[in-house]
């Protein structure tokens, strides 16, 4: 079975983008980057919510100054969009997914390949929290205070215990904790 987890930067305060969107504080480096592409070489597939996909559809196609193998993956592997709003999706290799999330998720897991990464959609990371289908949470924290913003965790789900499974500090200052459910 595939494991579905997330992987995000969220602000000391919780928050996934300033009040308008701005991702202007993420906090990144060649330490990081380094996180990005063996994340990204291991996984099999994206999730994505319509604002996170207009986001990196509008930036990936076309990226020349990231990470090579970032780049690839980012536009080749397969990409699940839910969406109740878009009508198509035009990025490589990506899917509109009308159906009902629970049942599509499920699925998705049982079938073969690599694990599968949700990036930013904390509307997404949310609702899936609530059917209890994520197996693990990889929140960088960013040391930032925003004030305000987009939740990293819109309050849509009841308590969930998680088990810390590994922390570690970056030298730009981020730490990443990972999680697993209880």
């Amino acid at each position: 079975m595939r494991k579905l987890f997330v992987s995000n930067l969220a602000t000391l305060d919780g928050y996934l983008a300033g009040p308008n969107g701005e991702i202007d504080w993420h906090n990144t480096d060649g330490e990081y980057e380094g996180y990005g592409e063996k994340m990204m070489l291991s996984s099999g597939g994206i999730l994505f919510g319509r604002i996170t996909y207009d986001l990196m559809a509008g930036y990936w196609p076309n990226a020349t100054d990231n990470n090579k193998a970032v780049t690839m993956q980012m536009n080749n592997l397969p990409k699940y969009v839910f969406s109740n709003t878009l009508t198509a999706v035009d990025w490589s290799n990506a899917h509109l997914i009308k159906e009902p999330m629970e049942a599509f998720v499920r699925e998705l897991k049982e079938s073969e390949g690599g694990d599968i990464v949700i990036l930013g959609s904390g509307t997404i990371v949310s609702q899936l929290t609530e059917l209890g289908l994520i197996d693990e949470y990889r929140i960088f924290t960013v040391p930032v205070l925003l004030g305000g913003g987009i939740p990293a965790f819109p309050p849509v789900f009841n308590r969930k215990g998680l088990t810390l499974v590994s922390s570690r500090e970056f030298s730009n200052g981020n730490v990443l904790n990972t999680y697993w459910v209880k």
